[in-house]
């Protein structure tokens, strides 16, 4: 279509012609930061993502401080020796819960007290074998009692058959049992731990915000694609200033939502049990917030590209599934990489806002590699703002359906 505001492809003195439109983006941009502010679904969804973090880290503080007392019936001493020993074993191990024996007079009167709710096991000897019992399903084998009650039994039984022997206990077990080990430290399992904690932080944060405010700027471009508003706005606003101003206040708001987040996560880090991970978890954190932006503004130009060749919000959906399965890819990529297939990774611009703060929780990078990742992932983004912009300039005002890839690059019909 022909109107006032499309013209063949410009040279540099008629783009630069007018510089009264030059500070446009602003206006453009304040316009996005205060429609964003007063839409409720942006407010609702902010709150409850900060009350997600708040409560986890509540909840997660109240589970640690939180112990468990085991109350287990037995019907003789020997199964009274065998729980006190279990709870021998469990204060051994760092627990803080309490494993507890009860007496009862039989099997039968045992069944009773865990039926009445006086018991929450029973331990009893069935011929040469002990059996523990709960009261609808066998014992949980991962839980802390169980592991130290089958212990107990296993060392009881071990010293009972040393006895038979006449040897002790320990030369009857000498050399049989493995230990496990690595070259590094516990400090560096411990860095390892909370780098996988971390990664999987980051790629949630990452993608979840990558995917909300990607297709709200899609979506924000093809509305007023639709409703013939972008063709008044175009006519008082350079395209390129209108592309700028609605992807740094994205950006802006984008940014300032995941700083509240991770600024009450780290907060929230620093009232828990785990508060000694502070200083470790800090640094990355911030690069994150670097990665972040960076990663932001490069998908962000290419989702308003999206927007820009669907003719209708029913096809935002198609236009940016190529986007989104790339986005999808590279997230998994990040977030699953390890050894020297994450060294890869935290080059590759999107996949490093996850694997490179990874690393440096982690304490596999050294220090300028945050710095040349951030730079290949400003040259990534420069190309792919340059790749958006081309295609939102050549698609923003053909109208009549969605339009593809190709026809909107080989477009010469280019708003101003």
């Amino acid at each position: 279509m022909s109107n006032p505001t499309t013209r063949t492809e410009a040279g540099p003195s008629e783009v630069l012609a007018d510089r009264s439109t030059r500070t446009l983006w602003q206006v453009v941009m304040g316009r996005e930061i205060s429609a964003k502010l007063h839409d409720k679904a942006f407010i609702t969804s902010t709150v409850s993502t900060l009350l997600l973090v708040i409560v986890g880290f509540a909840v997660s503080i109240l589970l640690a401080g939180r112990s468990q007392t085991t109350t287990v019936a037995v019907v003789d001493d020997q199964g009274a020796r065998i729980v006190a020993a279990a709870q021998q074993l469990n204060a051994a191990s760092g627990s803080d819960d309490t494993i507890t024996a009860v007496r009862a007079d039989s099997t039968a009167r045992a069944e009773q007290q865990m039926r009445d709710d006086d018991a929450d096991l029973v331990l009893d000897r069935q011929g040469d074998q002990w059996r523990l019992s709960a009261l609808n399903e066998p014992p949980a084998l991962g839980s802390g009692a169980t592991r130290a009650l089958s212990q107990a039994v296993a060392d009881s039984a071990l010293a009972a058959n040393a006895r038979s022997l006449g040897v002790s206990p320990e030369r009857l077990v000498a050399g049989t049992s493995l230990r496990l080990a690595s070259l590094g430290s516990d400090q560096d399992a411990e860095k390892q731990a909370a780098a996988r904690v971390l990664g999987v932080a980051f790629a949630v944060l990452f993608y979840l915000s990558m995917i909300i405010f990607g297709y709200a700027i899609a979506n924000s471009v093809v509305e007023e694609k639709q409703s013939r508003i972008a063709e008044i706005l175009l006519t008082a606003v350079p395209s390129r200033q209108l592309l700028l101003g609605k992807i740094l206040g994205n950006t802006v708001l984008a940014m300032g939502q995941m700083v509240l987040i991770v600024g009450v996560a780290l907060a929230g880090l620093s009232f828990s049990p785990w508060k000694e991970y502070l200083g470790l978890v800090t640094a990355p954190a911030m690069w994150f917030l670097v990665y972040f932006v960076v990663g932001f503004m490069a998908l962000a130009c290419l989702w308003a590209a999206a927007g820009a060749l669907a003719g209708r919000v029913e096809d935002v959906s198609s236009t940016s599934m190529p986007l989104l399965m790339m986005v999808m890819a590279v997230y998994f990529y990040g977030l699953l990489s390890s050894g020297s297939s994450q060294v890869i990774a935290s080059y590759i611009p999107v996949a490093s806002a996850i694997a490179m703060p990874t690393r440096l929780v982690s304490g596999s990078a050294a220090w300028w590699e945050p710095i040349a990742s951030i730079l290949v992932s400003l040259i990534f983004s420069a190309l792919t703002i340059w790749v958006g912009e081309r295609i939102y300039r050549r698609a923003i005002l053909q109208t009549g359906g969605r339009m593809g890839v190709k026809a909107a690059w080989r477009n010469t019909d280019v708003v101003r």
